[in-house]
């Protein structure tokens, strides 16, 4: 499960690009963490269920000047190809966006709401797979910010 919870962090990959203007966000080293806040797994012990709510899982990640100017995206983009963006929209403030990715655990489809500066964020998502197992639903809390140079 850490695995799907990895995904939901880092599911920012490739996508068709949408509504943003300028650049929105600082470069430089970034730093984000993640904490589930609800979790409908079947199968699953209710105390591995809260135990995973309990451990938040953090990522840091470099932001180039180019990256941030081109495609701010790129701040969330993570190790996982198999991702796509069905919506982004980042601007004034605003977060809102969709994907769906497949992987070996099932297809994932993610939303994400929320708040931006420059210099960090905050957003609510949340994760549908429907996997082999069934059918599992996560809600996180994310927030990141700028640390300082790469």
């Amino acid at each position: 499960m850490r695995a799907g919870f990895r995904l939901l962090l880092a599911a920012t990959a490739a996508v068709p690009l949408a509504a943003f203007a300028g650049n929105m966000v600082t470069p430089g080293k970034w730093a984000s963490t993640g904490t589930i806040t609800a979790i409908d797994m079947p199968g699953m012990p209710p105390q591995a269920l809260e135990m995973m709510k309990k451990r938040p899982i953090s990522h840091s990640y470099c932001l180039t000047a180019e990256q941030a100017a081109k495609d701010p995206r790129q701040m969330f983009k993570g190790d996982n190809g198999e991702c796509e963006y069905t919506k982004f929209e980042m601007a004034r403030g605003k977060l809102n966006a969709a994907m769906q990715c497949k992987g070996p655990q099932g297809n994932m489809r993610m939303t994400m709401l929320g708040t931006y500066t420059a210099d960090s964020y905050q957003s609510t998502n949340v994760m549908v797979v429907d996997g082999p197992r069934g059918n599992m639903k996560m809600t996180s809390k994310t927030s990141g910010k700028r640390t300082g140079a790469c």
